[in-house]
């Protein structure tokens, strides 16, 4: 997490796999989702035509993975 004027604020899943070294592979095996791809398109930029929210079964993951540090509203809200 990285704080702000404003208090803390979360990061996006692919900053948070790039500050970690994960690739896709390894983030995907583990947060236990079925392929690679399925997190490229979780990292990719939301105005991307192939970006894709995960499923509440993987948020859930994703928040106890990454120590709460990449947050649901993350996916929807963009920050700069």
């Amino acid at each position: 997490m990285t704080q702000s004027e404003t208090g803390w604020h979360s990061m996006t899943l692919n900053q948070w796999r790039k500050n970690k070294g994960h690739s896709y592979r390894s983030l995907a095996s583990l947060i236990g989702a079925s392929h690679a791809s399925v997190v490229r398109r979780w990292c990719l930029d939301m105005d991307d035509d192939d970006f894709m929210i995960p499923k509440p079964k993987y948020m859930s993951v994703i928040l106890e993975v990454t120590s709460g540090a990449v947050q649901p509203n993350d996916f929807y809200i963009r920050r700069s």
